[in-house]
């Protein structure tokens, strides 16, 4: 009895892969980059996925002195001290949206982590490769050396910005006033 059971169930896959469809081609294999939006001072900007650890909304923040204005102060993130840095003073632009919105992007910086506060998450976004152009934002003329291009996409321009090179950047590590 087992076995004719055994051998019903063989017709049956057998029948089964004979009669299947194929699986469908993917249709659209153009290659992807994808990244992390986020808004400063109005604007659309992504970094690469790497460049960002961690999302957090502001955290209580305490003073340090001595250091530039764009020097928020130090936070505790899970044990550590971050310093907290508002991205909009460092750039010299206003922020555009109001506090409640207002994300901070921890990103790695010669082996240790900073906080840039940024105006919101926008979150992932993935953009086809080809959708890639040359191209700095109107009116941030203090991140156009950070900035390595834009995609367009959805009547929209994301501006790619690498945090990276912006942490390491000379200006940003000298904070002492």
């Amino acid at each position: 009895m087992a076995s004719r059971v055994l051998d019903i169930l063989r017709d049956i896959e057998r029948d089964a892969f004979r009669n299947a469809s194929p699986l469908p081609a993917k249709r659209d294999a153009r290659p992807e980059w994808q990244g992390l939006a986020f808004q400063i001072g109005g604007t659309r900007v992504v970094s690469p996925l790497g460049e960002v650890d961690e999302i957090l909304t502001v955290p209580r923040v305490t003073p340090l002195p001595r250091v530039k204005d764009w020097i928020l102060g130090v936070a505790n993130v899970r044990g550590r001290l971050v310093p907290i840095i508002d991205l909009h003073r460092y750039l010299g632009i206003s922020s555009t949206t109001a506090r409640i919105q207002w994300r901070v992007l921890i990103v790695q910086c010669n082996g240790s982590q900073v906080g840039l506060v940024v105006e919101q998450s926008l979150g992932m976004q993935y953009f086809h490769a080809d959708a890639f152009e040359d191209g700095h934002p109107d009116g941030l003329d203090a991140l156009h050396p950070f900035v390595d291009g834009a995609y367009r996409h959805g009547g929209r321009v994301f501006y790619v910005v690498k945090l990276s090179s912006l942490v390491q950047d000379e200006r940003f590590i000298n904070v002492a006033e």
